[in-house]
């Protein structure tokens, strides 16, 4: 007898400093039994500033009406009734870290994790939630890897009452890193001695994600953020916010002769998002054993989208650098470039949905 899954409409909803966002899908059959999505619902709102800082809810009530806002009924857009949703941890309070315990996966207990993560962590393992999964489980080995996440408990439980309290049912609350990968990271296929780096690039943070041996092995923030390339420009440039953004987003990292210290202000930055990108692909390799190396960089976030970052990047790193499409693992078609770039600011947002409509 086949029971009616009672979370049908669940939806993935992203908040970040700036903005949330929402994804709703329904799943499809697709060709040979494979599945695929429509697009319900995509839907933003932005916040206002000091709204959510760096991570941490500021303002608790303004974050809740304006997650009521998305839900509500508009001229366009039908009311969302469905309470069940998948939310995000932000990625500046998160630890994600790969560790090795000396256990059989099958003796393998949740109090000898928590043991051996309290040496990893950078706080009491008593203030934290966290969760992990054998990766790469072998069969009778003495020693298993364990990638562990955790997320201190004031900031899971801000998030959790936050949504609670806006008429929500939270299924589970994920950190961005792994929503990200869902989305950018092509669901079954094999890398066959080779990893990916998704470098998400936000408009108040950013960070690279390492994607190795069928699992995200870590991440790392990222100085260079959409906000950061702003207060740059307004600084250098001596002007406002809404025209640094406007240069920003027309000229990319081309040559304007209307302002010539707008080049000099944007490849300095590179530079740095370059030597930042180099050390942890370094890192990665010097301390992770048996690390593939790094062929190929995904762009997601909305910074991805300047016009010529790929390119430069991919000169100054010394691996291929592209924008990648947030959309890959829902739609049985193929997207127009600027629908694939759409969708690069809501590759968080796409692999909770993804994870929503699979529960």
């Amino acid at each position: 007898m086949f029971l009616h899954n009672p979370f049908t409409g669940a939806f993935g909803l992203n908040i970040g400093d700036s903005s949330i966002k929402l994804i709703q899908l329904s799943k499809k059959a697709g060709l040979k039994n494979a599945a695929y999505y429509d697009v319900e619902n995509i839907r933003e709102v932005k916040l206002p500033v000091g709204c959510v800082a760096k991570g941490e809810i500021q303002q608790q009530d303004l974050v809740i009406q304006n997650i009521k806002a998305l839900l509500n009924k508009t001229k366009k857009e039908k009311a969302i009734k469905v309470p069940y949703v998948v939310g995000s941890l932000p990625v500046t309070k998160s630890f994600l870290k790969l560790i090795e315990i000396e256990s059989t996966a099958s003796q393998l207990t949740k109090e000898m994790v928590s043991f051996e993560m309290n040496k990893h962590l950078p706080m009491d393992i008593k203030d934290v939630y966290f969760d992990w999964q054998i990766v790469e489980p072998q069969k009778n080995s003495p020693v298993n890897k364990i990638l562990v996440g955790a997320v201190p408990k004031n900031i899971v439980d801000s998030y959790s009452d936050t949504l609670t309290k806006a008429g929500l049912y939270p299924l589970a609350l994920e950190m961005e890193d792994l929503s990200i990968a869902r989305a950018m990271i092509t669901f079954n296929k094999s890398y066959h001695g080779e990893a990916r780096a998704i470098l998400d690039l936000g408009s108040s943070r950013s960070s690279i994600i390492i994607y190795d041996k069928g699992s995200v092995q870590f991440s790392s923030l990222i100085s260079i953020c959409g906000d950061v390339v702003d207060t740059a420009l307004i600084q250098n440039l001596k002007t406002e916010r809404k025209i640094a953004e406007e240069l920003k987003k027309r000229n990319g990292i081309t040559y304007d002769p209307d302002n010539p210290t707008y080049l000099k202000t944007i490849d300095d930055l590179i530079d740095k998002l370059a030597e930042e990108i180099k050390h942890v692909l370094s890192f990665y390799k010097n301390h992770y054993e048996k690390a593939n190396p790094v062929t190929h960089i995904t762009l997601s976030g909305g910074l991805s989208a300047t016009k010529n970052l790929d390119k430069v990047l991919s000169k100054k790193i010394g691996v291929d650098t592209y924008p990648g499409n947030a959309w890959k693992n829902l739609l049985n078609k193929n997207l127009k470039s600027e629908e694939r770039f759409n969708g690069l600011p809501l590759a968080s947002a796409i692999g909770l949905a993804l994870r929503a409509s699979n529960w």
